[in-house]
């Protein structure tokens, strides 16, 4: 299959979970991805997250915890993010794709702290390959920044798993990925 398949393919997979499953899977989800990180020797103290869409991984509950400074991005076009601290009074408006953006806020200092970028996808393999929404707006990033990212943790359903994803060489790899099911590491590269 190539991307377009692919991604079709697990779309229509995402799709298929009933409302019920989505909750429950994204409450294990994110109790396994706390866990993972509560159990690193070298912690992250940031954390670039993402406003989930309905039909994706819940990150809500993210926003309550203390454990971390919070950022999430604000996408000025298809080339350029930035991300913007979190806080309890952020004002959240939507942005350009349709995705809930911060509006303020300080942005994320690279030189401070350990961070971990959590990663939205549409599917996934167990090299760490992802495919997005064919935007490419994390790959962009992360070419210019993955330097200063600590690692990069896809989050997803397992029925998004697909065999193989083709790997570009823009493409840049997770270095995890946590379902529902398990936390599955990713080869280094």
């Amino acid at each position: 299959m190539d991307k377009t398949q692919i991604r079709a393919f697990a779309l229509q997979q995402r799709k298929s979970l009933t409302e019920l499953q989505r909750q429950t899977y994204s409450q294990a989800i994110m109790s396994n991805l706390l866990d993972y990180l509560a159990g690193q020797t070298d912690q992250p103290q940031n954390l670039l997250i993402y406003r989930s869409l309905p039909s994706e991984v819940a990150t809500d509950a993210l926003l309550v915890t203390q454990d971390y400074r919070m950022f999430a991005p604000v996408t000025h076009h298809h080339e350029h993010m930035e991300w913007h601290a979190l806080s309890s009074d952020t004002r959240w408006q939507t942005g350009l794709f349709g995705i809930l953006e911060p509006d303020g806020g300080s942005l994320w200092d690279e030189k401070q702290g350990i961070t971990t970028l959590l990663s939205p996808l549409t599917a996934f393999d167990r090299s760490g390959n992802r495919l997005g929404m064919g935007k490419g707006c994390f790959d962009f990033w992360l070419a210019q920044h993955r330097v200063h990212i600590k690692q990069i943790i896809g989050l997803a359903y397992a029925c998004q798993e697909v065999a193989e994803v083709p790997a570009e060489g823009h493409d840049v790899p997770m270095d995890c990925i946590i379902t529902e099911k398990e936390v599955i590491q990713c080869p280094r590269r």
